[in-house]
């Protein structure tokens, strides 16, 4: 029986979904937790990889298991989990629901405050800065011009690793513009390695007056890499919708 869950998780104390050798990961500990509960061997497929840090607030992921998922199992496996996981949804699944390749919309969002707060920094990033001090304007012209474009590779980490770097954005924008805590929401498609902490690391960049919008267009629209990268912290950055034909 295949299974698809809803979950969500702070990334914290994780090195992202994936698991990998010697580090803790969210798709580890999930899957540690599922075998002490069911029993059987457990492999997880989720929606994405998220980096380091990174959180989730809405995630798809699914398994195959030759067991009855019923709310007091979810139950037991919600009191298994740490106190950074929890999955909110068990559906069975058609054969055909595959928790990456089914999802057609994925969303973002990059929150940053200015001042010091101990109640937003694991969630939001610090820049530490004056908010007049911000070209708000020209931000959110970089940003919208992601939206006249499907190619980018000037914006991935390792775009070798893919094996396209087109991608569909469907929407973008800049909430709370001119305030102490604001926000960078951007939907696709798909997001290449690394590409809204270095997205966010530029626009915050061209706010500070260090680039303009049309040069960062320019270089958008030659597929132009920067001869140096620089990612926005990771904990400011939340997966916050998924979407699928059949939820």
């Amino acid at each position: 029986m295949r299974y698809f869950l809803q979950l969500s998780y702070d990334g914290t104390d994780y090195r992202g979904w994936q698991r990998q050798d010697g580090v803790v990961s969210v798709q580890e500990t999930l899957e540690n937790a599922m075998e002490k509960v069911l029993k059987v061997p457990i492999n997880i497929i989720g929606c994405g990889r998220t980096d380091a840090g990174v959180h989730a607030s809405n995630y798809g992921a699914h398994f195959e298991a030759d067991v009855s998922m019923t709310p007091q199992l979810l139950t037991h496996l919600n009191y298994a989990l740490p106190e950074s996981i929890a999955v909110h949804k068990c559906l069975e699944a058609e054969a055909q629901w595959h928790a990456r390749f089914s999802a057609t919309e994925r969303k973002y969002v990059y929150q940053l405050h200015t001042s010091k707060n101990p109640f937003l920094g694991r969630f939001s990033t610090l820049f530490p800065c004056e908010p007049k001090d911000l070209d708000w304007v020209n931000m959110e012209a970089a940003l919208k011009a992601l939206l006249r474009y499907e190619e980018y590779r000037s914006l991935c980490k390792a775009p070798d690793r893919h094996k396209t770097t087109h991608c569909s954005i469907t929407s973008v924008s800049l909430e709370g513009a001119g305030k102490e805590q604001f926000a960078f929401h951007i939907s696709a498609n798909r997001f290449l390695r690394g590409m809204i902490r270095i997205l966010v690391a530029q626009l915050l960049d061209i706010g500070l007056g260090k680039e303009s919008a049309a040069a960062f267009e320019h270089r958008l629209s030659r597929s132009e890499r920067p001869q140096y990268f620089r990612l926005a912290p990771p904990q400011g950055l939340s997966l916050v919708e998924i979407k699928y034909p059949f939820l």
